[in-house]
């Protein structure tokens, strides 16, 4: 059966077209066990799935806290229906697991697992430990044809060529109760936000940018909005500045337009320590405009915590948001497998039943959820048409630390 096969997969892989190529190499990093050169986005299932059938079984790593429902209940069920796979699905913590990763790799041993879900914080580390296979998943698979190419090949300033498949994309937004303002005269910029703020102190509830990540969020979209001066605009996008250097910027005169206007808004707004808070003092009506994430609205509204009055939107100045992905590892046990469940978990099916369910945003050009889904789910998101335009990328880490530390003691403890 086995001779069978693989002359099967020779022929297919011998007629291929427009073949894969290594990313950053002359050559593939990985040996699954067939010609990755000559598989195309055209040939991928006719080659690839007898050979997933034939290794029966892959593992899929998760690091997510939130992502355990949708993945159990939901899409690795419907993977095992289509394909007659068994997925043994592990969750765990993220540093713990790259640690793991890397072990194998260094020892020459199997990897723990055949297809990774991993935080963007870990590219870096496992891109570097050559850990991650160097296939061009966004033009590889089929399902990664309709990924938006910029957001499929470079992440957190990492230009990884598309190795690491973007899966869940998150946004931070200002949310407001219509309960108490009406949507015609919500704040759309940051001016007349503080103006707003000034004339209803106390109902601008900010997160600080120590204590959650919808706080460092605003803090990031105030700074690309004030900071006008194009040489100090470049530490916005350099991934490579160091601590020291990230803490000097965050002390310069480039920073000054937005720690003014923070002094400016600070005494008329309240401060919380985290997301949770902030959502949790809208619901109650302790205020009425807030920072926050999309998708954690999204789900507190859906759960009842928020009221069905909250909706969401973005400044017209922009607002950053990031997201994770996922990786084909190298010396998988089941590489077939895990090139197949990446390409299922691409598909524009699950990319709508995540956003439906988690209200976890995609790298997909090709999704409308007005088109999909309910009023009610449609109004519990940022509006289409403004996250198509209005939606930023964060800035480095690093920068992003620096600028948290300085907030808090320069600005917050004054």
């Amino acid at each position: 059966m086995k001779a069978f096969l693989a002359a099967s997969v020779a022929i297919f892989l011998g007629t291929a077209a427009f073949a894969a190529e290594p990313v950053g190499s002359e050559k593939f990093n990985t040996d699954p066990g067939f010609d990755l050169f000559a598989l195309t986005a055209d040939n991928f299932y006719d080659v690839i799935v007898p050979l997933a059938k034939e290794e029966g079984t892959l593992t899929f790593y998760d690091f997510s806290d939130s992502f355990g429902p949708l993945f159990n209940e939901h899409l690795l069920p419907e993977f095992e229906a289509k394909y007659g796979l068994k997925v043994e699905y592990v969750r765990g913590e993220g540093d713990a697991s790259a640690q793991q990763l890397v072990a194998a790799r260094n020892a020459g041993a199997k990897s723990p697992a055949d297809a990774y879900f991993v935080s963007s914080a870990k590219l870096g580390l496992l891109r570097d430990s050559r850990t991650i296979a160097n296939v061009p998943l966004h033009t590889l698979l089929p399902n990664g044809q309709a990924l938006d190419r910029t957001i499929a090949t470079i992440t957190g300033g990492i230009e990884h060529g598309g190795t690491y498949l973007p899966f869940h994309r998150n946004q931070t937004s200002i949310i407001y109760d219509t309960r108490t303002i009406d949507p015609e005269t919500v704040p759309a910029d940051l001016d007349t936000l503080l103006a707003w703020a000034k004339a209803n102190p106390r109902k601008f509830i900010v997160t600080s940018p120590a204590g959650g990540g919808s706080g460092s969020g605003f803090m990031q979209a105030i700074a690309l909005a004030k900071v006008e001066d194009q040489e100090c605009r470049a530490a916005f996008t350099n991934y490579k500045l160091t601590k020291n250097e990230a803490a000097a910027f965050a002390a310069s005169d480039c920073m000054a337009p937005a720690w003014e206007y923070y002094r400016e808004l600070l005494p008329f707004v309240e401060i919380t320590n985290g997301n949770s808070d902030t959502l949790n003092l809208i619901a109650n009506g302790g205020g009425v405009v807030g920072t926050a994430w999309e998708d954690m609205t999204y789900d507190f509204s859906g759960r009842g915590l928020l009221p069905p009055t909250v909706r969401q939107q973005l400044l017209e100045e922009g607002q950053v948001g990031g997201g994770d992905g996922m990786f084909l590892p190298v010396n998988g046990k089941a590489p077939a497998s895990g090139l197949l469940l990446l390409d299922f978990l691409a598909s524009k099916d699950v990319h709508l039943k995540k956003l439906q369910l988690n209200g976890s945003r995609s790298a997909r050009a090709d999704l409308d959820p007005a088109a999909s889904f309910t009023p009610e789910q449609v109004a519990r998101l940022i509006p289409s048409d403004q996250f198509a335009t209005r939606a930023r990328a964060s800035m480095p880490a690093t920068l992003v630390d620096a600028l948290s530390t300085f907030f808090v003691a320069n600005l917050l403890r004054k």
